[in-house]
């Protein structure tokens, strides 16, 4: 299921599904709270405001896309849509060092577009991948592919930048959310991005050594015609005016310091190369990728350049049939047995060389697995990217990276305070602090525990629930305790509403309908008894999905609504029970 912004939507899904009053009485109503709200109360929530920093039971209070207060005894508004989150966990949202979230490149401009008459040599510099006077605010989207996922997994803000090859243009700091470009963007022009990418088709630069000497000849260029420009604004009179272009002038805040150069670089040797060339050059940089950085580990202290680590880590092999597993699969230290000096003296000894070079495999991808710990054992602070990473995979890499020795302070603050401050948003973000902008994850749990569930995403105070995403819920309750009809009444600004639940299952499920004043029907979702409490969802064809969570006490229970406004409660006994269950 696709979440959307709850701000939009008003108490109609509750008035038709559970309110449930005659159409012909609508105009009696004496609603007490708005249709629409901005405003939200996490109550009773455990708030991790940073790393380290944790209020085990406060209220987060959001207002017109900031965080208005934070505390036990924060001031809930009368017309704050209230979060029951007793069992939950508030996290700041999670800021991506770089991706290209929210980008939607258009197809290649210069398709066949003269190719026969480009000069492969000296080619023009969208043809050479030379583009840095674009900018990605010109391709960022809302509804782009991939947003979605990045949002669930926790990341509410990045740092985007275009796709293309050698210079493909500048980066934004953007939100993970909003309705247009404009709303997404927190920072226009925050970098350059650059990588050691080889031009498309047979044109220069064609090797990762051309792209070096092709930058640093632009550089060197850039320098010239900035000297120029500086002597010709002294002393205009008498002088030509100088040449300009916009590739070259796009390079003039790097030239300055103002603006840095964001290279990806992965394995080692294009890290090595992107290190000198900014040794070399002197221009402001910032290193993503890293994915070999544990070869390099003594380059990267010699530097100042903010890093981020990649969140791709390579796939375990994958075996035909469970006979077919090595030691190399099985070992959680690759290293003890495999042989660097074996040799195959014969045919016969293939398989052994074999099962050899799995295990120089395994110990190769356990150094990947165990990067982060060895960036952190090395002194080096670090950030996450989510370039390269798939979003689903996400957070099964941090608890892989957790595992292998990266504590989970440090983790989550190479999700949250780290990045804000290197990418000059700690102002603003990376903490759950008033007066932030409202980027929150609500988890069911410690983020990085396996069983975990991300809630609620807020951007830039705009809701996104994911807490009826899951499927079926869980039964490890007596359900002979909750089958049956129910009735109940619900507790609603406008009076009671009554209605019906039918629950039927077993111990491997429970499903179910609940029927209002109108004889109108809907589905359960998500039925979850752990023997006392009672939950499900209600998702109307219009509106949000509306959480129930009861107690159930013999043949009553007594809990709340969770709606696009406040919480509602909701009362209810047992009409009937089973066949089974009748005395």
């Amino acid at each position: 299921m696709t979440a959307f912004p709850l701000r939009r939507l008003g108490l109609l899904a509750l008035a038709m599904l559970l309110a449930a009053a005659p159409p012909a009485h609508a105009q009696d109503y004496d609603f007490t709270v708005p249709d629409v709200t901005d405003t939200y109360a996490l109550e009773n929530a455990r708030v991790v405001q940073a790393p380290g920093d944790v209020l085990e039971s406060a209220t987060v209070v959001v207002h017109d896309g900031l965080i208005e207060a934070v505390g036990p005894d924060a001031e809930v508004p009368y017309d704050a849509r209230r979060i029951d989150a007793d069992s939950l966990t508030v996290y700041a949202g999670f800021i991506d060092g770089l991706s290209h979230a929210g980008v939607d490149m258009p197809e290649a401009e210069n398709e066949e577009n003269g190719d026969d008459e480009i000069d492969p040599g000296n080619p023009p510099f969208d043809a050479a991948g030379i583009q840095p006077d674009r900018s990605v605010r010109s391709f960022l989207t809302p509804d782009a592919s991939g947003l979605e996922g990045l949002r669930k997994a926790g990341f509410t803000a990045g740092h985007v930048v275009p796709e293309g090859q050698m210079l493909p243009g500048a980066g934004a700091l953007a939100l993970y959310g909003g309705t247009s470009a404009s709303d997404m963007v927190l920072d226009s022009d925050a970098s350059l991005f650059g990588q050691i990418e080889t031009a498309d088709g047979y044109v220069y630069p064609a090797t990762e050594m051309a792209v070096i000497a092709k930058m640093r000849q632009l550089y060197r260029e850039a320098e010239r015609r900035q000297e120029l420009e500086t002597a010709y604004e002294r002393t205009p009179t008498g002088q030509p005016r100088p040449p300009q272009d916009p590739v070259h002038s796009a390079l003039f805040p790097v030239l300055d310091g103002d603006t840095p150069l964001a290279y990806y670089a992965d394995g080692a040797l294009p890290i090595h190369r992107v290190l000198d060339l900014q040794q070399e050059l002197g221009f402001p940089l910032i290193l993503a990728g890293l994915a070999e950085s544990h070869a390099t580990i003594d380059a990267l202290q010699d530097t100042d350049a903010p890093l981020f680590l990649t969140l791709d880590l390579p796939e375990a092999p994958t075996r035909s049939a469970e006979g077919d597993t090595t030691v190399a699969d099985t070992t959680d230290t690759p290293s003890r047995y495999y042989r660097p000096e074996f040799r195959v003296p014969t045919y016969e000894d293939v398989p052994e060389e074999e099962e050899n070079l799995e295990l120089r495999h395994a110990v190769e991808r356990q150094d990947y697995l165990e990067t982060a710990a060895t960036l952190h054992e090395a002194g080096l602070r670090f950030g996450f990217t989510t370039r390269e990473a798939d979003a689903g995979d996400v957070r099964e890499h941090l608890r892989t990276m957790i595992d292998e020795g990266l504590p989970e302070s440090v983790a989550l603050a190479a999700l949250t305070t780290r990045p804000a401050s290197v990418l000059g948003l700690t102002n603003r973000l990376g903490t759950v602090e008033e007066g932030k902008i409202a980027n929150l994850v609500v988890t069911d749990g410690s983020y990085f525990a396996e069983d975990t569930k991300v809630q609620h995403v807020f951007v830039d105070g705009e809701l996104y629930d994911y807490s009826a995403d899951e499927g079926g819920g869980e039964v490890s309750g007596d359900v002979s305790k909750v089958l049956g009809t129910w009735s109940y009444t619900l507790e609603t600004p406008q009076g009671e509403r009554s209605g019906t639940l039918s629950i039927e299952g077993d111990a491997s499920g429970l499903e179910g309908t609940l029927t209002n004043s109108q004889g109108d029907e809907s589905e359960l979702e998500s039925i979850s008894f752990d023997g006392t409490t009672l939950s499900f969802t209600v998702s109307p064809e219009q509106g949000p999905s509306l959480s129930t969570t009861v107690t159930v006490e013999g043949d009553t229970f007594e809990g709340s609504v969770s709606t696009p406004g406040p919480s509602l409660s909701i009362t209810g006994e047992r009409t009937s029970a089973p066949n089974t269950m009748r005395k």
